[in-house]
């Protein structure tokens, strides 16, 4: 039988593996966040299919969070930039300069 808790995870890891495709095409997103985005909705659909209702509703509430940090702020989420610094430890001077 279908549940909520199972439409919600399926539908939040579907549209963060999305996003993490979409990024991975144009840039270089890190990997950690998406990695813990599809692990909650693992045990958080886990949890809830056992009767852990709370806490599995505020584990995929947490990873929502987290997606929309992913999704809202990107440069955030990841501390370095492609290069392995960030542009706000560069020079004014030479930024987009190599």
């Amino acid at each position: 039988m279908i549940s909520v808790y199972d439409i919600y995870s399926v539908s939040l890891l579907i549209v963060s593996l999305s996003l993490f495709v979409v990024r991975y095409l144009r840039q270089d997103p890190p990997i950690l966040p998406y990695l813990v985005i599809a692990c909650v909705c693992a045990v958080g659909n886990w949890l809830g299919e056992l009767g852990g209702g709370w806490a599995a509703m505020a584990l995929l509430v947490a990873a929502s969070f987290l997606f929309l940090s992913c999704l809202l702020y990107p440069e955030q989420v990841s501390r370095n930039g492609a290069n392995g610094k960030s542009g706000k430890d560069q020079p004014a001077g030479s930024a987009g300069e190599s």
